[in-house]
């Protein structure tokens, strides 16, 4: 029922609160790393704004449940993007493909990732590195490295995974969960 035992506290003592421990911890981090960058991941999101140049917004997609990448990756973009560039550079998590997800939902994950103006990162299990997936990676690349304009979802009122999303003047459609459902594929 509670996360400490009673009269517990960090070694600073009952003069400081967790945010401000935490924020000591952040600041210090961040003063070790020098002039290299910080993606801060499993962080206090808001005590991170401001310290670290990049953070995760989602707990961790997956590269073997395609449900997890729907839920903590698309999930986590559509809801948090807007903290791209006002707190710190959006990291929605690794794009990862592997054998075990259907290449066409992680061509999608990749292409919203890419086409959102966020950060993108790329897990790739060798034995997934075929043609179509080099030459979306090439193009997922190249379009990310430009900087396009924030990607906003448009149906994020009616969903926890928006399928419309609108880059610029352009709309596009994605198919997060299929004829089956959301994770139709083997366990």
């Amino acid at each position: 029922a509670s996360p400490t035992a009673d009269g517990w506290s960090f070694a600073a003592g009952h003069g400081q609160t967790t945010a401000e421990v935490i924020g000591d911890l952040y600041r210090a981090i961040r003063e070790g790393a020098g002039r290299s960058l910080v993606l801060g991941c499993n962080t206090v999101s808001h005590l991170t704004a401001g310290i670290f140049e990049a953070n995760r917004i989602g707990d961790d997609t997956s590269g073997r449940k395609w449900d997890r990448t729907r839920k903590m990756g698309v999930n986590s973009l559509a809801f948090r993007a807007a903290q791209h560039g006002a707190f710190y550079a959006v990291d929605a998590d690794c794009v990862g493909i592997t054998r075990e997800i259907p290449w066409e939902k992680n061509r999608q994950w990749l292409d919203l990732v890419a086409r959102s103006g966020t950060a993108l990162f790329v897990s790739l299990a060798p034995d997934a590195n075929g043609p179509a997936e080099q030459e979306a990676l090439r193009a997922a690349f190249a379009l990310a490295a430009k900087g396009p304009e924030l990607g906003r979802p448009l149906d994020w009122m009616d969903t926890t995974n928006p399928r419309v999303w609108r880059f610029g003047k352009e709309t596009d459609e994605y198919d997060w969960s299929g004829a089956d459902g959301a994770s139709p594929f083997p366990e």
